[in-house]
């Protein structure tokens, strides 16, 4: 399958400055490092246009589309079950004004189908094209409200960092500050960096991030590896430290990093990206140490003031980074080992 059938380039997207994304995933950076905050689609497809017929790029998909023995055409189109709702609409309504406006005629597979593709027919290959900018359109619009399954990370869960991690966090436990306590630290099984946060929704999607993960080798030949990571001090993702969501390590690693943002803008070409990977130009390189999402029954901000007093130049040591992993995104509560590891690239 072409890896851009679900989704429309998102370079395309218009722009909206005032809007706050990635409200479901604090880790990987929030609205602080958004350089370029851009209107989400959660409109939805009845409300707008994104691009004309004109605007549209093919990227071989219509290649696909077949000529059948009465003249007709047909294209089979792998959609994943979680969109299928949003793609027929309240009684149909969003099945029906896609097939009026491109004049065709659009099977939604049931559960008890042989395939799993959508079929889209007309009697004009142009119609079916039509259809296809429309389908993909409002799939992409949908991925951008679906909350991420995915994350791709290196790993920082062993080795001087996890020993210098353990270190800190005893400090601040013994410190007995107010509102500070051991459910708000990240696991250290699952210290990481996060590079990137998808949307996957099925094992054909899985299957092709892995395949597009493996294409980002490309980028390897003309670095060092592997790469040398040097973590030390510790900064918020806010601007109020008595008010504090997620309290992090500051990461740096120049050849990292040059390979973290061409990775982050492959990914934004296949249509996989969460919304806030799609608002940004770069990665925050950091390590999450403190997330007031961790603590279970009271996930609150905290004041972290005292901890930034006292702790603000710790020096976690070195690292280095020889491999990065697509990771099922779960909290790290639920974690026995390190996240579940959907494919991994390895230098």
């Amino acid at each position: 399958m072409s890896r851009n059938v679900l989704a429309p380039p998102t370079q395309r997207m218009s722009h909206n400055r005032n809007y706050r994304v990635n409200v479901v995933h604090d880790d990987f950076g929030g609205s602080k490092w958004n350089s370029k905050n851009q209107s989400s689609t959660s409109k939805g497809y009845e409300e707008q246009d994104l691009y004309g017929d004109d605007d549209y790029e093919d990227d071989g998909t219509e290649c696909n589309i077949e000529e059948q023995p009465d003249g007709s055409f047909k294209l089979a189109l792998h959609v994943p079950k979680s969109f299928y709702g949003g793609l027929i609409g309240f009684k149909g309504s969003t099945k029906r004004r896609i097939e009026t406006e491109s004049k065709t005629t659009i099977h939604v597979p049931r559960q008890t189908d042989a395939s799993n593709d959508l079929i889209i027919r007309s009697n004009e290959r142009s119609n079916v094209c039509s259809a296809l900018r429309k389908v993909r359109l409002l799939l992409d619009s949908l991925r951008k409200r679906m909350r991420p399954t995915h994350f791709l990370a290196v790993p920082l869960n062993s080795g001087q960092v996890k020993d210098r991690f353990m270190e800190l966090k005893q400090k601040i436990l013994d410190a007995q500050l107010p509102g500070i306590d051991s459910e708000l630290f990240i696991s250290e099984r699952c210290i990481h960096l996060t590079l990137g946060v998808y949307v996957l929704l099925d094992d054909a999607e899985r299957k092709n991030a892995v395949n597009e993960l493996q294409t980002c080798r490309q980028w390897l030949a003309d670095l060092t590896t592997p790469f040398e990571l040097k973590v030390k001090g510790l900064e918020i993702m806010n601007d109020d430290p008595s008010s504090v969501r997620v309290l992090y390590a500051c990461v740096e690693s120049p050849q990292l990093q040059q390979f973290a943002d061409k990775c982050l803008k492959h990914f934004r070409t296949t249509g996989f990206c969460a919304t806030d990977n799609n608002t940004r130009d770069n990665i925050k390189l950091h390590m999450t140490v403190l997330n007031s999402r961790y603590r279970e029954e009271n996930n609150s901000s905290f004041d972290g003031r005292e901890i930034l007093k006292r702790f603000s130049d710790f020096d976690f040591g070195t690292a280095q980074c020889n491999e990065v992993h697509l990771c099922v995104l779960k909290s790290s509560r639920e974690v026995e080992d390190f996240y579940k590891i959907t494919g991994s690239l390895k230098f």
